[in-house]
């Protein structure tokens, strides 16, 4: 994988992934991982998490009925880049996600993951598959909501 460089953003391609939100859903949340830099003083700016190939992007609905008790799971935490307290997932605003964080997440789903019906199951490897990939390149992945 390469990052993109700060004039290709137009080339992302979001992967999509959607089981029971209707075609029409506007409502979203965006997965971005973020690109790190060691420089002193770093502050990521737009073009840092703006630059992975293949950002993820699920729906309301299919947040909502599949992913949200497994975000609750790592809630209260702090965040990933700056330790400020973070007491719950915030669909409206950044959610800077660590990988210990994920992993958490990843563990919860598949110990759940025959709970699930078939198609529950391939959304949910998809989602797992996508995490566990960016991951191998960051150690933030940002979550943004347009709620």
């Amino acid at each position: 994988m390469e990052w993109l460089n700060d004039n290709e953003i137009d080339k992302q391609k979001f992967k999509e992934l959607r089981l029971y939100a209707p075609e029409d859903e506007l409502v979203l949340l965006d997965f971005y991982p973020l690109r790190e830099s060691d420089e002193p003083d770093w502050n990521p700016m737009p073009e840092d998490w703006s630059c992975y190939p293949e950002p993820l992007r699920v729906y309301k609905q299919d947040y909502t009925q599949l992913l949200l008790k497994y975000f609750a799971v790592i809630y209260p935490t702090k965040d990933a880049f700056d330790g400020t307290p973070e007491p719950e997932f915030d669909v409206c605003s950044p959610n800077w996600i660590g990988k210990d964080d994920w992993n958490r997440i990843i563990i919860e789903i598949e110990k759940h993951l025959f709970e699930h019906d078939s198609e529950e199951r391939e959304f949910l490897q998809a989602f797992v598959e996508w995490v566990k990939e960016a991951l191998k390149y960051t150690s933030i992945i940002t979550v943004w909501g347009n709620q």
